[in-house]
């Protein structure tokens, strides 16, 4: 039985980054496709052209065979989630897709992450088959998302870590596959959890969680994201976003593999009494749920929006050192507005660091409520990292799509027919069992389709 098999490439090799020199890493979350009405988010409402890389959350490990696995299949599988986000490379192929690996609800207060890196055997079949199933769903690397090594009461884990991230590593890079990890921005935290010079020789970058510094779990009401310090914190415990960073490329970590995390969403509290609304005030939980998000202590971007058009109170912090709070009655809410995103994303780009990372798409005002356009904080972070200025009344154009251009269908009529990529070259393909199967060539070499082989740059005309 004869298949066809046509494809679709980018001619187009030559292409600035559409974030100037910058990474802007964006997480997606799987989640919101089950929110009603407008805060309803799938793969269908992606931009490819909004980030320079993008993760999808979250694969979950398995607690008793300890390997990589599908978190929700109807989601993932059944609707064409992974499918589909990966298949927004047709569109813009320079778009890097990663998948994500842990994250809070996985990883935090459980063991397995802590058995897996414990026992060689188990680590040597994690990586083989988070290997198959990156290569399976088309992903171009894995974030591995570990919330916390070392935690609770497990020292050995911050090694035990690095050794895991080094097979991984190893076995990524023949295939050109991307390894990066998402670390808290607390010192206190890497000082147990993280082997920052470790890290830094195994990823590709970092993720750094610049958010959630305070939050609902706390009896006083703060921000969860300042970052400077200010006047009333004291002392080594406060943890202070840009001593964090400071902290992290003094410990080895290049700066250009640092890349700084942006939040969308706000922390809420419930204030113990609605006349004492300043930082620090006393707190007693959570504010009330988002009517679209709905999780405790946790509102999006325009879901905060809504509520300063109802009559909430707001405070700007005059010394640039946070973004701002807002309040009505007993519900505190605080957030990154424009000014405080663009105010961070100007001080990563002073510190030399790689560019931004967003948790998460999702979040941001894709609807508009906000009367500053769609994704108005992306937009203010791709304007800034391009040095151009934001302005909330003229989001930022809609990007030209990419060039594409349909190749020669591609088809297995002889077995064993190689075909070189024509936008990759150390990408190829061959008619395998009458079907087209991919390849990658080894790091540093290109594919030769003189000789079908994998081969040195220099003997591969337009691929030195």
């Amino acid at each position: 039985m004869k298949i066809v098999a046509i494809l679709a490439f980018a001619l187009l090799v030559t292409l600035a980054n559409a974030q100037g020199n910058y990474k802007k890493v964006c997480y997606f979350a799987n989640w919101p496709y089950y929110r009603s009405g407008a805060g309803q988010y799938g793969v269908d409402k992606l931009n490819a052209f909004e980030c320079t890389h993008m993760i999808y959350g979250f694969a979950v490990l398995d607690k008793i065979k300890y390997e990589m696995v599908v978190y929700d299949s109807y989601v993932d599988i059944d609707l064409g989630g992974y499918q589909k986000f990966t298949g927004l490379k047709a569109q813009n192929p320079n778009l890097k897709t990663l998948i994500a690996l842990g994250g809070w609800n996985d990883s935090a207060f459980t063991t397995q992450y802590s058995e897996l890196v414990s026992d060689p055997a188990k680590m040597a079949n994690f990586v083989s088959k988070a290997l198959a199933f990156v290569r399976q769903y088309n992903f171009d690397g894995l974030d591995f998302d570990w919330e916390y090594p070392g935690d609770p009461g497990k020292p050995e884990d911050k090694a035990n870590f690095i050794t895991l991230l080094n097979m991984l590593r190893d076995a990524f890079k023949p295939y050109n596959l991307l390894l990066t990890m998402a670390p808290s921005c607390s010192i206190k935290r890497a000082e147990v959890s993280y082997d920052i010079p470790g890290i830094a020789a195994a990823v590709d970058f970092v993720n750094f969680m610049a958010y959630d510094i305070h939050g609902s779990w706390e009896n006083t009401v703060d921000h969860h994201a300042p970052l400077y310090r200010r006047d009333f914190e004291q002392g080594v415990d406060a943890v202070i976003i840009s001593e964090a960073v400071d902290y992290w490329l003094s410990k080895g970590m290049p700066a250009q593999k640092l890349i700084f995390g942006l939040p969308s969403y706000g922390r809420t509290f419930r204030l113990a009494n609605a006349s004492q609304t300043a930082l620090l005030s006393p707190a007693i939980g959570a504010g009330p749920q988002g009517p679209y998000t709905g999780a405790d202590g946790f509102l999006s971007l325009y879901e905060i929006c809504r509520y300063q058009q109802s009559g909430w109170t707001v405070v700007i912090d005059p010394t640039g050192s946070m973004g701002p709070y807002a309040y009505q009655g007993t519900s505190w809410v605080s957030w990154d507005d424009i000014d405080m995103i663009i105010t961070k994303v100007k001080y990563a780009m002073s510190k030399g660091l790689g560019g931004i990372m967003f948790w998460e798409l999702t979040l941001d005002d894709f609807n508009g409520f906000c009367q500053m356009g769609p994704r108005p904080l992306s937009n203010a972070i791709t304007a800034t990292l391009e040095g151009r200025p934001f302005n909330t009344a003229t989001p930022a154009p809609t990007p030209t799509p990419f060039p594409i251009t349909t190749t020669k269908a591609m088809t297995c009529t002889s077995e064993g027919t190689y075909y070189a990529d024509p936008a990759n070259c150390s990408k190829y393909y061959r008619c395998v069992n009458a079907r087209i199967q991919t390849y990658y060539c080894q790091s540093g070499l290109v594919f030769n389709s003189a000789i079908n082989v994998c081969d040195w740059p220099y003997n591969v005309p337009g691929c030195a």
